[in-house]
């Protein structure tokens, strides 16, 4: 039966005034009628010798260590010099080239095309509150071009990043539309919130769901203590700094960026068909002692495949237009996106909208005000469930009965028809989200810039979720329509005032920065549901159009604030020595007052040794530099009132002498005024050599970091009556490993060549919990409140716990003679004794492999000659364990995956798939379950075509590219599941795969064209 077509959505979604859209609304007012005071300056457009803009080229004065980096359409604007100096255009794989500038009077317009050639490491990279020379860097800081993002149709850009850089694991969170990325940067070094801080053209955020791919110019990722530590708190698990493209003088340049494509799923689970289904349910009844439930298992055929019902081939799609110019008193970059995605399960789906605005005015020669704004409108449809239910259904029940009614699949199965939960679906969210910032920066006494940088986060969001009144079967049912609505607002207001001292002298570089910033945070929930609405019309989805009886409501929020001072110097001597300090004091509400307060400093020096007269005679050797950093950076990434005590009202106690039941308030979580910010603390040693005139470059780091004082409940006796275990600093993890990156092109004639790879190893460990908690369990498999893991001293966070399986008992003796637990019979599993007492218990459990991969990599392979390309990217795995918690569920007889057929039905016939049974101990935690998550992954094939320079003039155009695009193609693994990238939010529930949304293979085709 075909899914009827949803009706229109035509809801219309009224959000509150909040006032930061009215601060943006009178900003961008303002700024649009400030016309500015003209300052001469340098611009220009940066392309390839194809004529192609080269974007996040550096750009920077040989005599300065700031620069800026080229936009989306190759253009770029910087400053003329107080003095005459050289101007250095700086494109990684690209020739270096050197303009001579003079101290004019008058605008100059420089055009300049790049020659491929050797890497090069001599760019200007943005770190934390500026930007510095690669070359003088003393952190561990990896740079990627947007070229390497955009190229996968994806509206993450935490997915675009997978595989790209060294000591970071990207897991998507599903393959759901729109869906994220689980980001870990140098393994887990907490038990509480994990995910990096994003910094987006200097807002700080820990969401980028809004960004659009095509706006991003270049992505840096900031993993050691030396990069991190600007930040304090927010940068403990490590940062992302996002910068967008900028509006530079000239004339008005247009880009366009489209794409269309086609998604289908990567592979199907093996399922039994309904013959097969029908010949393991006979016997797995008569195993439970109940008489067969097919009289002739062998009249049915294929049955359904749920899979091919729920599963379909789906759209994606994506549309950008860009504006591009200014003169010398306003520079703009507009761009409008419209991103489309319809999911590979029927009845899900994602569009956004984005509007970027990023614009810079010249108040006067010293004096410059911008703005960066972006806004986004996300409407999507979820499918809840379904991969679960499809997953399990009986293949001998049809889609529809002879009577055109839903078939019932809960008789035998216990599940809901997964067609008629698509068909019955109105799940609806809709978003509104602006973020960006106000800055005002002034250049004073020669050497000291001023910035003040005002920064907004605001989204209003809704949900609504209508299920209509309908009959499938017992447990698939609605008796009374239902309409459910939630609200929302999630918003964060930045301040921050920096003042920089920059100098240059003989054989000296210093940089001075200090600074305050002050931030809030705000969120609000409201809701509620009603029954019975008027009409079963999306017209109708409001909670006034149902029944007042029976309605329900909730009401939540929060708040809290930070406040904190930041210091940093950096200095190079001769090009040769580098040394760099920061320090940053973090205040946060989140603790009580007796702790409120972080400190935390760095330390990081740098040796450029082939600056050294010694070593200028090495042959082959052009680059090599050593350098080492130590900090401390914190983590408060727990509720916003841990600090505090907290009181319900609306509770119940019955006593007196009436035994009255008595409604009043309590305290309902116990605070503790002395909790502190848990502190880590890193080490890193890295080595950068370029070699054979940086055709070849490598980066290597050793990390160890130690996060102490990390915030964990403790349990209390339950007299104490709190709902809740307060909160102390206990517990404590280590992270140390090895981070390479290596990089090799070359050109020859015509054709161009490279390859790149990353990798990195992780080996995680907890070293303490704290008095009172041994261990910590986690990890819910759905099924009879069984836990996977167990995080305890001298294990990975989250490992997973149960029995090791030593064969299946094949006979009675076998029974009478080995350690059991005492309620087996011939056929089912047999455990490891582990502790050698003659029987099995729960003792006997242990350790059974860790979800945090040792080993994660990546690696890319380019091919060009003239106008054509061809890139390949690769990513993978190893070292960790997947939970199939999906074979684990089963309540009444669900389908059974094809490894059931190998089960053991006599003697000898399987001495690793136990009889068929729907319970005992055969479904208890156990290496039965547990498989290695390895795999190696095929990301990303892009065939494009550049059309030469003078066919796309000829047409009005710049520049014309073409491109075809395969993603997710193959997938080495021996999971069986549908992806082994399994993600959680939890670190301790991390790899259990309870049917998670499959990943989309994906084929694109595209154009991206400028004019």
């Amino acid at each position: 039966m075909a899914i009827s077509q949803k009706k229109n959505d035509t809801m219309t979604t009224n959000y509150s005034k909040r006032w930061q859209l009215h601060i943006f609304t009178t900003v961008v007012g303002m700024l649009a009628m400030s016309l500015g005071i003209a300052q001469n300056q340098v611009s220009g457009t940066i392309t390839d010798l194809d004529g192609t803009p080269l974007v996040g080229v550096s750009v920077f004065y040989q005599s300065s260590t700031e620069g800026i980096l080229s936009n989306g359409d190759g253009t770029y604007t910087i400053d003329l010099p107080a003095r005459a100096d050289s101007l250095i255009f700086s494109y990684l794989g690209y020739k270096k080239e050197e303009r001579w500038i003079s101290a004019a009077n008058s605008a100059i317009t420089l055009d300049v095309q790049l020659s491929p050639q050797a890497l090069s490491t001599d760019e200007v990279v943005v770190v934390g509150y500026g930007v510095q020379r690669k070359s003088d860097l003393t952190g561990s800081i990896s740079s990627v071009d947007a070229e390497e993002i955009q190229r996968i149709p994806t509206p993450n850009l935490g997915q675009a990043l997978q595989g790209k850089v060294a000591g970071v694991q990207i897991t998507p969170s599903s393959g759901a539309p729109g869906a994220g990325a689980i980001i870990r940067i140098r393994g887990v070094g907490t038990l509480n919130n994990a995910s990096p801080l994003f910094v987006v053209d200097g807002m700080l955020t820990d969401n980028i769901d809004f960004l659009n791919l095509n706006d991003v110019s270049s992505v840096e990722v900031l993993k050691d203590a030396s990069a991190t530590a600007i930040y304090g708190s927010r940068g403990a698990n490590g940062v992302i700094i996002i910068s967008t493209n900028k509006g530079t003088a000239g004339p008005t340049q247009f880009s366009v960026n489209s794409y269309y494509g086609i998604q289908e799923i990567t592979n199907f689970i093996d399922l039994t068909n309904a013959q097969e289904y029908a010949i393991l349910s006979n016997e797995l009844a008569m195993n439970d002692g109940r008489p067969e439930v097919f009289e002739d298992p062998l009249i049915f055929g294929e049955g359904t495949n749920w899979q091919d019902e729920i599963y379909q081939r789906a759209p994606i799609q994506n549309y950008q237009i860009a504006a591009n110019g200014g003169n010398e008193k306003v520079n703009f970059n507009i761009s409008a996106d419209f991103f489309s995605q319809e999911g590979i399960i029927k009845g899900s789906k994602y569009d956004r909208a984005t509007l970027r605005i990023n614009n810079q005015y010249k108040l006067t020669k010293n004096i410059r005000l911008g703005h960066n704004l972006a806004f986004s409108y996300i409407a999507n449809e979820n499918a809840a469930g379904v991969v679960g239910n499809a997953y399990r259904s009986d293949p001998t029940v049809p889609v529809v009965d002879s009577l055109g009614n839903f078939g019932n699949t809960s008789v035998r199965a216990s599940t809901a028809n997964p067609v008629a939960q698509i068909e019955f679906n109105n799940n609806f969210g809709r978003a509104l989200r602006s973020l960006g910032n106000v800055y005002l920066e002034m250049d004073f006494l020669k050497d000291f810039t001023f910035r003040s940088n005002l920064g907004l986060d605001g989204e209003a969001f809704q949900t609504k979720n209508f299920t209509p009144v309908f009959f499938v079967s017992s447990i698939q049912q609605n008796d009374t329509n239902v309409i459910s609505v939630g609200a929302g607002y999630n918003g964060s207001l930045l301040w921050e005032n920096t003042l920089t001292y920059s100098k240059e002298w003989e054989k000296h570089r210093l940089n001075v920065l200090g600074g305050v910033t002050a931030q809030s945070f705000r969120s609000e929930n409201l809701g509620g549901s009603r029954r019975n609405v008027a009409e079963e019309d999306a017209n109708f989805y409001f909670l006034s159009s149902g029944q007042l009886n029976g309605q329900t409501n909730f009401n939540s929020a929060f708040e809290w604030a930070m406040l904190s001072y930041l210091a940093r110097v950096n200095y190079t001597f001769d090009n040769r020595y580098l040394f760099t300090a920061s320090f940053r004091a973090d205040g946060s509400s989140r603790f009580g007052v007796n702790n409120r307060y972080g400190y935390f400093p760095s330390f990081a020096a740098g040796w450029n040794i082939h600056e050294e007269r010694f070593f200028s005679n090495v042959p082959f050797i052009n680059r090599l530099k050593l350098r080492a950093s130590w900090g401390q950076i914190g983590n408060d990434k727990i509720g916003a009132y841990a600090g505090i005590p907290q009181v319900d009202r609306g509770l119940g106690a019955v006593f007196g002498p009436g035994e009255i039941l008595n409604i009043g308030a309590s305290i309902i979580n116990l605070s503790n005024p002395d909790i502190r910010w848990e502190e880590t603390s890193q080490t890193d040693i890295g080595i950068e050599l370029g070699a054979f005139e940086d055709k070849l470059l490598v980066e290597v780091d050793y990390y160890s970091r130690v996060t102490n004082d990390i915030l964990v409940s403790v349990p209390i006796p339950d007299y104490v009556g709190s709902r809740s275990d307060p909160v102390i600093n206990a517990a404590r993890v280590l992270n140390r490993g090895w981070d390479v990156n290596l990089n090799w092109r070359h050109q020859i004639g015509d054709f161009v060549y490279g390859i790149g790879g990353v990798a990195s190893t992780v080996y995680n460990e907890v070293l303490a919990l704290g008095e009172g908690r041994e261990e910590i369990l986690g990890g819910g498999l759905g099924v009879g409140g069984l836990l996977g893991t167990r995080t305890v001293v001298g294990q990975p966070i989250g490992a997973f716990y149960g029995y090791q399986v030593a064969g299946v008992f094949q006979n009675e003796e076998e029974l009478s003679t080995l350690p059991s637990v005492g309620i087996e019979q011939p056929g089912d599993l047999r455990f490891v004794d582990v502790n050698d007492d003659g029987e099995i218990t729960p003792d006997d459990r242990t350790f059974l492999g860790s979800p945090i991969p040792n080993f994660v990599y990546g690696f890319n392979l380019r091919l060009g000659f003239k106008g054509l390309e061809l890139t390949a990217d690769f990513n993978g795995q190893s070292g960790n364990k997947l939970i199939n918690a999906k074979q684990m569920a089963r309540f009444g007889t669900p389908n059974f995956e094809r490894v059931y057929l190998d089960r053991w039905n006599g003697e000898g016939s399987s001495n690793t798939e136990p009889r068929v049974t729907n319970g005992g101990h055969n479904y208890e935690v156990s290496d039965r379950f547990i498989y290695d998550g390895s795999f190696m992954r095929l990301r990303n094939l892009q065939l494009s075509y550049q059309l030469p320079a003078k066919a796309s003039r000829a047409i009005r155009f710049s520049n014309i590219r073409l491109f075809i695009n395969g993603t997710n193609l193959i997938t080495w693994t021996n999971y069986p599941g549908y992806t082994p990238e399994i993600s959680s939010g939890s670190v301790i529930s991390v790899g259990i795969d309870n049917g998670q949304y499959p990943i989309a293979k994906v084929f694109t085709s595209g154009i991206q064209a400028n004019f």
